[in-house]
């Protein structure tokens, strides 16, 4: 019945194969499939703008240790129009919708760790870094910033951000 060249020791478990194999390998296979797979969390606040176009906030990883916090810029969460003022206005403005969508999922500016500026103006690199500067004082992230030709709405600045989560 068994296999003849195979020890009696052995051949008894042989059935036993296929059922071990199954059950090392069913959790992978069901998170892989798109209904079992952990799901990412959108995270949208009423505190900062609404998206000004198809996409989010922000999104948490599905192991909610990473979030993502999409461009941020100037716009007011009351009325979504620009604020008055320059780039120093505007950079204030975009940090605190930012600081605002991080505090909806659950994080603190300690938390961020990588940023992403875009001036639309070199020149105002220098006065962006000063408002900058008051909200990362004591937890300075990693950080690129760009010169674009353009931004949405017409602002000065937007800032990206990355924070981990314990």
């Amino acid at each position: 019945m068994g296999h003849p060249k195979l020890p009696k020791s052995i051949q008894c478990y042989l059935p036993v194969v296929p059922a071990l194999l199954a059950l090392v390998f069913l959790p992978q296979l069901v998170s892989s499939l798109p209904f079992f797979a952990p799901k990412k969390t959108i995270i949208s606040t009423l505190d900062a703008p609404q998206a000004i176009g198809p996409y989010s906030q922000a999104v948490l990883s599905p192991d909610k240790k990473t979030l993502y916090i999409s461009g941020c810029i100037g716009l007011s969460p009351k009325d979504q129009k620009m604020v008055e003022g320059g780039v120093k206005e505007q950079t204030a403005q975009a940090l605190s919708n930012l600081v605002a969508i991080l505090t909806a999922a659950g994080g603190t500016v300690p938390q961020v760790v990588k940023t992403t500026v875009l001036v639309a103006d070199i020149k105002d690199y220098k006065a962006v870094n000063e408002v900058y500067d008051k909200t990362f004082k004591d937890s300075k992230p990693a950080r690129a910033a760009f010169a674009v030709r353009d931004l949405p709405a017409g602002a000065l600045v937007e800032i990206e951000a990355i924070a981990c989560f314990p």
